[in-house]
């Protein structure tokens, strides 16, 4: 039960969910932060839109009133006296042609500044596009406000400038007051909203992902702990599932890596079991002539001492063969063995090799006929393996013949750019059930165990490094035949 438990809501998804939640907490704060911000900046955008004619309004019942450069401040001050009641929040200013303030109606008398600044009530009246664009605030040094303005011309001659801060101090802090409460309540509650959908359908995705990699990290741990037949089940094809598909063709290369090394081991003690016992025979054969040579070299006589040489001799030439097979055959299954193809003519090598043999097998009675073609087949081989391998299935074709079996090597005719090469006895035969076994390492066959075992593996090898393949048909009793194909590259 704990185990389920700890599958459902590991360590990982309780990570990844407080990250989650952190993110979305942290998203949250910058919205609301954002939301307030940018709903201020509409709210005083609006405002000077709606109020961008107010100025130029103003200065049509104000004008009369501004003449020869002064000031009928009496009247002025009805006039804006009216305006303020209308929106207190105005703030109204008289500026003279450089920005100097000549009158004005705010809130508490209180301003700071005795001038203005001009670029901006430039940029104002030469914008038609309805920009928001701030301006210098009398009564706070330093801080900006939307405004409206509009210029007072006498005829054709400026005499000031009418400036109106559409904002007063105390109405932007109420104003800030209340649409920041009223946003940021709005705001609040939108964010909750989402962030609550957002956290379940997150944490859902969450524990989904998590599952998934629970599931990964359990046949790894399964695997590691020593069951190689472990596998990550696979369901669909995303990117969680690649992984464990890439696990299970990992796991299968080292489950067969494993078995190779197993069956590696298995062949190594066959090996040294096979070798101690394959050794023994010779060496015992050596030792117990050469002690009987030096213990009654006086009581033998000329003959027996010839005798117990040649004994000591075939012991010895059998364990150097032996020694040798075992020395080749281990370089070919290590992959020490690297081709070195090259051209030659396959008819005169086959000659070569049965002319060497002829003075062996005619001591037994069996003959060794060749059969070449007319043409000369060039093939590309390395001659050194490929002299190996007719070699020894000669010497086993003779280990198997009798007296008056013959011995047929055979060149077939070019077919797909390749040549058939075949060596046949008419000897006892391979029986049906030994015929799977013959290339199997130290396979001697049931009846004979004068052989290493080694040969026909060896061949099988060397054909393998020539990406071809040998074949083998027998019938008990009447001989066995071997054939395999090598590349052509010309015709003599």
């Amino acid at each position: 039960m704990n185990h389920n438990k700890k599958l459902i809501f590991s360590r990982l998804y309780w990570k990844i969910s407080a990250i989650f939640i952190l993110v979305l907490v942290i998203f949250a704060g910058i919205t609301l932060y954002i939301s307030v911000l940018s709903a201020n900046k509409y709210s005083v955008e609006v405002n000077q839109k709606l109020n961008w004619d107010l100025a130029r309004n103003t200065v049509d019942l104000i004008k009369p009133k501004f003449q020869n450069g002064t000031v009928n401040k009496e009247a002025i001050a009805d006039i804006m006296h009216s305006m303020m009641v209308i929106n207190p929040s105005l703030e109204v200013y008289l500026l003279d042609p450089e920005g100097k303030i000549l009158s004005y109606v705010a809130p508490e008398k209180v301003v700071k500044l005795d001038k203005v600044s001009l670029s901006q009530i430039q940029s104002f009246l030469s914008d038609t596009s309805h920009n928001l664009i701030y301006g210098d605030d009398p009564r706070n040094p330093g801080e900006k406000k939307t405004f409206t303005a509009a210029k007072v011309v006498d005829q054709t001659r400026l005499t000031g400038y009418i400036y109106i801060v559409l904002a007063s101090q105390e109405y932007v802090s109420a104003a800030q007051m209340v649409i920041g409460s009223y946003i940021m309540s709005l705001t609040i509650r939108s964010i909750f909203i989402i962030l609550l959908v957002s956290t379940f359908v997150g944490l859902f995705f969450i524990w989904f992902i998590t599952k998934k990699l629970n599931v990964i990290t359990e046949g790894i741990r399964e695997f590691q702990s020593g069951n190689f037949n472990a596998r990550i089940p696979v369901k669909n094809h995303d990117e969680l599932d690649t992984i464990g598909l890439v696990f299970n063709e990992m796991a299968g290369t080292i489950s067969n890596n494993i078995r190779e090394l197993k069956e590696t081991d298995e062949f190594r003690k066959e090996l040294i079991s096979n070798v101690s016992h394959d050794l023994r025979t010779p060496v015992a054969s050596i030792q117990g002539y050469a002690e009987t040579l030096i213990l009654k070299k006086e009581q033998l006589s000329h003959e027996e001492q010839l005798k117990y040489l040649k004994i000591i001799y075939s012991s010895c030439e059998r364990l150097r063969k032996l020694v040798s097979d075992l020395f080749d055959l281990s370089k070919l299954q290590t992959n020490q063995v690297r081709l070195n193809p090259e051209r030659f003519p396959i008819a005169e090598l086959i000659s070569d090799i049965a002319n060497k043999y002829r003075i062996i097998s005619q001591k037994k009675g069996i003959s060794i006929n060749t059969y070449l073609p007319a043409d000369n087949p060039i093939v590309e081989a390395d001659i050194l393996l490929i002299d190996r391998v007719l070699q020894n299935l000669i010497d086993n074709a003779i280990k198997f013949c009798r007296e008056g079996d013959y011995i047929n090597i055979v060149i077939g005719s070019v077919l797909h750019g390749k040549v058939e090469i075949s060596i046949a006895d008419s000897g006892e035969g391979i029986k049906h059930d030994e015929l799977p076994y013959i290339f199997e390492r130290y396979y001697k066959g049931k009846q004979y165990s004068e052989s290493t075992g080694l040969g026909l593996a060896i061949v099988k090898k060397i054909i393998d490094l020539h990406h071809s393949e040998i074949q083998v048909f027998s019938q008990p009793g009447k001989g066995t035949s071997f054939l395999f194909h090598l590349p052509v590259i010309a015709v003599a």
